[in-house]
């Protein structure tokens, strides 16, 4: 049922003040990898399953029952979600254009994480979002980080996967940033993925040490020549597919995407 945005936003206020937890998780930056995918018994090699497979099993670690999460991006549902909402003392599922609502342990928040998400300070045990911040614009995608660092208690964490496209020159972003068939699906690309500047927003979030982070965009030493050259790590195509037709031009570019595991613990005070 859905409720007043002042009286949810007044019941959210009053449901999920949280303690501190310790941290459970190192932080942790990698590729998704065909190695992986073995490792999870996973069918196929593509980078969703991997994504949603990824963040699963930090969560596998975690007493969900105690947790609060937040999930940016994702919608109401796919597997990751689907297994983790019910079992978790609360989600909160932050999209664009969504109808607001609160049932049982599931509230839905709609906001545009261009903007920020409308929850209180230190709120939440976990962050989530599995290849959706990649669509936001570098300012966007900065805020993110921002924000996650805002929402977590002290020892909590950003789990989440971020889609790096490479080629993306001005040209590409030109053809990608009007494509229509990837606008209507929420799935627009308007600026590359800088992972430095990223981590640099948030920088209460611990992450791994600077050196182990060289084979990642916007460090120096990161090249996508040798990132294609790995046939270890999992690729997928930026094409049309089913029934989404993109236009001529982005088929034509014929660009590969891979995905970024991330894994942040919040500093404790």
């Amino acid at each position: 049922m859905s409720l007043p945005v002042a009286g949810l936003f007044a019941q959210l206020r009053k449901r999920i003040s949280a303690p501190p937890v310790k941290p459970r998780f190192a932080p942790e930056v990698c590729w998704g990898t065909k190695s992986q995918v073995r490792q999870f018994g996973l069918s196929g090699e593509n980078t969703r399953p991997w994504a949603h497979a990824w963040v699963r099993q930090y969560m596998e670690r975690l007493p969900l029952a105690e947790i609060k999460v937040v999930d940016a991006g994702a919608g109401a549902s796919n597997p990751l979600l689907d297994w983790y909402r019910p079992q978790v003392r609360h989600a909160y599922l932050v999209e664009f254009k969504a109808e607001e609502s609160s049932i049982g342990n599931t509230t839905v928040v709609n906001a545009d994480l261009e903007k920020g998400i409308p929850l209180p300070d230190e709120s939440v045990d976990v962050v989530t979002s599995v290849s959706s911040i990649e669509h936001l614009s570098a300012q966007g995608q900065l805020l993110f980080m921002e924000e996650a660092q805002r929402l977590l208690v002290p020892g909590g964490s950003l789990v989440m996967t971020i889609s790096h496209v490479l080629g993306l020159n001005e040209a590409a972003l030109a053809i990608l940033g009007r494509d229509p068939a990837l606008i209507n699906r929420g799935c627009g690309i308007s600026a590359p993925v800088n992972l430095k500047k990223m981590l640099a927003a948030a920088p209460k979030l611990t992450s791994p040490a600077e050196n182990a982070l060289r084979r990642f965009p916007g460090y120096e030493g990161f090249s996508e020549s040798e990132l294609s050259a790995d046939s270890d790590i999992i690729f997928d195509d930026l094409v049309s597919f089913g029934n989404v037709r993109c236009l001529p031009e982005t088929d034509a570019m014929a660009l590969r995407w891979a995905e970024i595991g991330v894994c942040l613990v919040k500093k404790l005070p």
